[in-house]
């Protein structure tokens, strides 16, 4: 018996006040020599069996927790509906089935693998269901006391793919060394999340099903996170790429309003551009109906139609089709732009975007990047045709013209917009390039930046002092950020100070080996692009 271990773990219990006597049937489960113990905590109206985090003997996992009703059958393409208690102790040591999709994503975990020298045959994908509404929780303690602050992750995956459970996502190391909750929560994706049909123009929930999932997801935390250590009244959303994005239209959903009271936003922004009107939505809809080559194109006939038909058929007649949320006047009652610039921002924002997040997309096309920015308005394409020539080849050209408009010029419009509301915004730029073959290849490419925020730096990652330095300088600014509003504390006395965002002098933090506060880049640019952009951001 591993007795120092022992000891170690059951002088967490009686300082949790956990010490439980269980039933044979989970005690069974429990080997004092090397399985992880069981802990139990009511939630939920639910009695919940985690564990110790494989990752942190101090941290106990929930894995797996039902926050809704499965959106299956006549729930699917309804607001979720709330979980029913089950009776009996739980088990949550595993993690759910993520939600239904494809290999989207582990596809480009096996294209940065490969630049980096790992096998493709190393990156799996989960069992994938349309019963995929559940979340994850990893706390550092259960005294309600403690009231720990809580940070919330809404996974990337252009809302087509992604789960709360990636390897990268995994919350343990973040919760012990920030001394944070961490939470990751499944949403409905692809046709299943952010989709519309005719029939449901007069419904109270018309679209937008994914981003309903998150704010149901919140209200489950918010009533039971107390149960896990955590604060309600101090709530933190971060994600990346359109988990970035989703949190930035909650930020400005009036559903979503006290739910949360901070937001980091990784590579998010391009949803200020990017919403839908919901007829649009609702002919795609029916254009899907129509192309199954049924009787009837009802909502009714959708419904019984299997999941992987659905998906297989959006994918294979419609694989242009982007998946974001559209102004259904619920969710989203405006454009974000709109909503941004309209009415007083409620949350701390901390934001910002790589220095080359489209870089490993792109090639030296001049058609695709004529392409790219001809899709906006005529009155800034000259503004951005002359920034991509400041770059040495087209391809770092379209990349960063790209970056610009999709995260640099929204990040300063929400900072801009949320210091004007006397809430605090903090800019970053990620610059860190890993060394070897693979940085030199991808440069500080998109989602570069997720595993220095929760230390889950894959091994096949070239990761040395300098990744393990600004691993701890990015955690200890992104949980200071979760239980203050500010990244800074005094005990960061060997890194700089992150000032907030003032548009009359832009600063923004430059993390990389050497973090650095700098001027804020192509901030001038931005200024002059983002009149035209309100312009035409008409209510839909």
């Amino acid at each position: 018996m591993n007795t120092s271990l022992f000891s170690k773990r059951f002088i967490c219990f009686l300082r949790w006040g956990l010490l439980i006597s269980l039933p044979f049937t989970i005690a069974s489960q429990v080997s004092y020599a090397s399985e992880p113990i069981s802990i139990e905590v009511t939630a939920g109206n639910e009695i919940l069996i985690g564990q110790y985090a494989d990752q942190s003997e101090n941290v106990a996992a929930f894995k797996g927790i039902p926050y809704a009703a499965p959106p299956v059958n006549q729930r699917r393409w309804q607001a979720p509906e709330k979980h029913q208690p089950r009776s009996g102790k739980q088990l949550a040591i595993h993690f759910a089935d993520a939600c239904f999709q494809d290999n989207y994503n582990t596809q480009w975990y096996q294209k940065v693998g490969k630049a980096f020298g790992a096998s493709p045959e190393i990156f799996t994908d989960p069992t994938f269901s349309e019963d995929c509404l559940y979340l994850n929780v990893w706390t550092p303690s259960l005294h309600k006391d403690n009231k720990l602050p809580v940070m919330v992750w809404i996974h990337g995956g252009s809302n087509k793919a992604g789960w709360s459970y990636e390897a990268n996502y995994i919350g343990a190391q973040l919760a012990q060394q920030g001394q944070v909750i961490v939470v990751s929560i499944a949403y409905r994706l692809g046709v299943f999340g952010f989709f519309s049909h005719p029939e449901l123009t007069h419904s109270t929930a018309p679209a937008n099903f994914g981003l309903l999932d998150q704010i149901e997801a919140l209200n489950w935390i918010n009533k039971n996170i107390a149960q896990f250590g955590g604060d309600s009244s101090n709530i933190t959303l971060f994600g990346e790429s359109a988990g970035a994005a989703n949190i930035g239209n909650l930020i400005l959903s009036p559903l979503a309003d006290g739910l949360f009271q901070r937001a980091i936003s990784q590579s998010g922004g391009f949803q200020l551009w990017n919403n839908a009107d919901l007829k649009s939505q609702q002919t795609f809809g029916h254009d899907l109906a129509s192309s199954l080559d049924m009787k009837d194109s009802s909502l009714s006939m959708l419904k019984k139609t299997s999941a992987k038909v659905l998906f297989n058929k959006a994918k294979q007649d419609f694989s242009e089709y982007y998946y974001g949320a559209a102004v259904d006047g619920n969710v989203l009652p405006d454009t974000a732009l709109n909503l941004l610039f309209r009415q007083k921002q409620k949350v701390d924002l901390l934001i910002g975007s790589n220095q080359d997040e489209w870089l490993m997309y792109l090639d030296n096309s001049s058609e695709k990047l004529a392409q790219m920015i001809n899709s906006y308005p005529k009155e800034i394409q000259d503004i951005l045709k002359k920034r991509a020539q400041q770059e040495p080849s087209i391809a770092r050209g379209h990349d960063q013209t790209s970056t610009l408009m999709d995260m640099v010029c929204p990040g300063y419009a929400y900072a801009q917009q949320i210091a004007k509301s006397d809430k605090r915004a903090y800019i970053y730029r990620f610059k860190r390039v890993r060394t070897g073959s693979g940085g030199d290849k991808l440069q500080a490419y998109h989602g570069a930046e997720i595993p220095y925020v929760f230390n889950t730096h894959d091994d096949w990652l070239t990761t040395n002092k300098d990744d393990e330095m600004l691993t701890t300088a990015m955690i200890r600014y992104w949980t200071n950020f979760a239980k203050t509003g500010d990244p800074n504390d005094e005990k960061l006395t060997i890194l700089p100070i992150w000032p907030q965002f003032d548009e009359n002098d832009p600063k923004v933090l430059a993390l990389s080996e050497q973090i650095s506060v700098i001027a804020a880049p192509d901030f001038s640019i931005c200024q002059k692009i983002l009149p035209f952009l309100k312009l035409n951001s008409k209510k839909l």
